[in-house]
């Protein structure tokens, strides 16, 4: 070993130089040609080899005294290795010792896998046997109470008091029914012995649960009942009662149900018809007959009592007894009321009374929230699944009774109003079942619809056909240029068919399809009918201030009531024409020299072109045809009498048109195509003597003055 502080010499294996030796001579042998570099190398590794021996013998001589040192330093500490070799052989010993304890830990733990794993399987063996008999336990235990009928089930369901309660009893009843159903529990000795008791339980349940059912459906018959909170409060509760009868007794559920049936079909139809005629009573007196059609020509025994019907002022009943045939007046009001209540007869007071759609919305009402109410019940209390089969035998005698109450009203009505209004009110109400999902009253709505609309189309008809029929016997005779009584009856029938149409259209775009036919047809026998009486007047103008007074009065009406385009635009048109008529027929009236020599002379100068006839050396004469006189005569007259003319068509609009609008309007026009005549006048003077006007035309009457005069007259009318 190396002492302190010295370095630890390196350990080299000896060297073998003899392979080296050979080497180097076989090298010198071969390298005689070489020039001598050959011994130059070999020389030189000789060289190095006997250095590298020389070194190895000086390691091999140091190593030698190393190691006698190191044996000599072994020796000295071998005292210090005596205790540690002591100390590990009583270590030795001691592991001896426990090693024996460990075998002998492991024999005894072998052991008690052995039993731990016995205990195992015995456990196993006792869980499976305990769940067996729970499971065997919990059958037997259903079993016994599906057989065993004990005093107090049989207590509970003959002697306790049929309640909520009782639904209790009634639901163990049924576990022990329905498990004697199964086929396996019929061939056993114990359920044969206590299915004879289970089966008298099931005839006393079925018997108390009708009567008790049968009791409380006769209690719905008691006047100033409730039925909804009878239903939804007591019969709703007990459902299980109705669902056990059907499972259990299939005919008695049936006769329950036909019980029901005929006691709320005829409830309800009592309770309507009561509530029906209680509203009768509360009708206007008097309702429209056929004489209220726009032109009455019925005949009435003598001519003046004809023409007296025709006018509508013959004998009548008083409007406020029997109310508005033709205007609405209010009318379309119970269209924003139709979710208030229902009229109540016995809370109203006062002396006031209704229309029939009045009464007609308060019974729709009443009936379709009793319907849904009866719809909703007997689907969750007889489990209909939405079938209306049952509510049909329940409502069918009320909806009947209302079918043929209308049937029987509409058989003498002759208001084409309230008729319409009526099929708004049942669309309304359509469209109110709809939204609560509901549909057991859609055949019903269908049949009202069938009932209004053929009816109203039979209103309409006889109304037009009134028209035709006044028109084809000369009926009735006007005696002055205002507005006739028929067509105010006409105008106020039409706005109120076109508003309450309009109304309903989701486009607003005018009436429906079938309405359309009947309104033009209307519309075309009305005009027709005017066009008629306008001519039994003394004078064409007469006529025109007769047409134009009263297609501003229906245009008047209409617009009052703000109908589409669609509704006025035919008679627009008509008023048109006929002011334009009028126009013309009063400037042939008042000035017939220049509207007649402006016609004439127009055609004759129309290709003159002025500045080409005020060019040097164009001949100067007017042309051919003109008459130069007349043109001097009409300049003068004009002159003279234009203002006075002015002044009659003021004074005869005045008295003519009961519009005073209109009238004012119309007296524009005509002033307006006066001086547009005398302005065309002018021209054709200026074509006529292109180059040196005539001395007459100093006495033309200046535009400015006439527009001046016209302005005048606007102001005062």
């Amino acid at each position: 070993m190396p002492r302190p502080g010295e370095e630890e010499a390196p350990l080299f294996e000896p060297l073998d130089f003899e392979d080296l030796h050979a080497l180097i001579q076989a090298q010198e042998s071969g390298c005689d040609s070489e020039e001598g570099t050959c011994q130059k190398i070999a020389a030189a590794l000789e060289l190095g080899v006997e250095e590298t021996e020389r070194l190895a013998s000086d390691n091999a001589a140091r190593l030698e005294g190393r190691e006698e040192d190191s044996i000599g330093d072994y020796v000295a500490s071998f005292k210090h290795f005596e205790d540690p070799h002591h100390e590990i052989q009583a270590t030795d010993g001691v592991l001896e010792k426990m090693e024996k304890m460990l075998s002998t830990f492991q024999s005894d733990l072998s052991g008690i896998s052995d039993e731990i794993r016995t205990l195992q399987s015995d456990s196993l063996s006792m869980n499976v046997k305990l769940r067996n008999r729970r499971s065997l336990q919990s059958l037997m235990g259903e079993y016994v109470n599906s057989v065993v009928v004990s005093p107090q089930l049989v207590r509970q369901i003959c002697d306790e008091e049929v309640n909520e309660q009782y639904l209790d009893y009634l639901t163990e009843l049924n576990k022990k029914l329905e498990h004697m159903k199964t086929n396996d529990m019929q061939r056993l000795p114990s359920c044969a012995q206590s299915a004879p008791e289970i089966e008298k339980l099931r005839v006393k349940a079925i018997a108390r649960i009708k009567e008790f059912l049968v009791q409380k459906v006769n209690a719905l018959k008691k006047p100033k009942t409730n039925l909804q909170i009878l239903q939804r409060n007591v019969l709703v509760r007990f459902k299980y009662f109705n669902i056990f009868l059907a499972e259990h007794h299939g005919a008695v559920a049936e006769e329950v149900k036909q019980h029901y049936v005929s006691t709320m079909s005829s409830v309800y139809l009592k309770q309507f018809r009561t509530y029906a005629s209680s509203l009768q009573k509360l009708e206007l007196e008097y309702a429209p007959t056929k004489a209220d059609l726009l032109v009455n020509n019925e005949g009435q025994g003598s001519a003046a009592g004809g023409f007296l019907a025709g006018l509508g002022i013959g004998r009548a009943v008083q409007l406020k007894d029997k109310g508005n045939v033709f205007s609405l007046s209010g009318r379309d009001a119970i269209l924003t009321e139709l979710e208030t209540d229902p009229i109540i007869a016995h809370t109203h007071k006062g002396n006031a009374k209704y229309y029939h759609e009045q009464l007609f919305r308060s019974h729709q009402m009443l009936l379709v929230d009793t319907a849904t109410s009866e719809f909703l019940f007997l689907n969750d209390f007889f489990d209909a699944h939405g079938d209306h089969t049952l509510f049909v035998e329940v409502f069918g005698k009320t909806t009947q009774f209302f079918l043929d109450s209308l049937e029987g009203f509409l058989a003498s009505c002759w208001d084409s109003v309230g008729l319409l209004l009526m099929i708004r009110i049942v669309e309304h109400y359509r469209k109110c079942m709809q939204r609560r999902q509901v549909s057991c009253l859609d055949s019903y709505f269908d049949a009202l619809s069938l009932l209004l609309w053929p009816r109203l189309r039979v209103v309409l008809d006889a109304n037009v056909m009134s028209l035709r029929r006044a028109y084809q016997q000369n009926l009735p005779i006007p005696t002055n240029t205002h507005p006739h009584l028929v067509t105010r009856r006409y105008a106020e029938l039409g706005a109120s068919l076109y508003a309450l149409s309009s109304a309903e259209a989701t486009s607003g775009a005018g009436a429906p399809d079938a309405l359309q036919q009947p309104l033009q047809g209307m519309q075309q026998e009305m005009s027709a009918l005017l066009s008629a009486m306008s001519g039994k007047l003394d004078s064409p103008d007469s006529g025109l201030v007769f047409l134009v007074n009263n297609y501003d009065l229906v245009l008047t009406v209409f617009h009052e009531r703000h109908l589409t385009r669609n509704a006025t635009v035919f008679f627009e048109e008509l008023l048109r024409e006929r002011v334009a008529h009028f126009v013309e027929s009063q400037l042939m009236r008042h000035y017939p020299d220049l509207i007649s020599f402006v016609k004439q002379t127009e055609p004759l100068v129309a290709d003159l072109d002025e500045i080409s006839a005020r060019a040097p050396g164009t001949q100067q004469a007017p042309p051919h045809g003109v008459d130069v006189r007349k043109m001097e005569n009409v300049i003068r007259e004009f002159a003279k009498n234009w203002k006075g003319a002015m002044d009659r068509i003021h004074q005869y609009a005045m008295s003519s048109f009961t519009n005073f609008s209109n009238g004012n309007e119309i007296v524009k026009q005509v002033l307006t195509q006066l001086l547009l005549y005398y302005t065309r006048l002018q021209k054709v003077i200026h074509k006529s003597f292109p180059q040196q006007p005539p001395a007459f035309v100093r006495e033309i009457v200046p535009s400015a003055t006439i527009l001046a005069e016209i302005k005048q007259y606007s102001k005062t009318f």
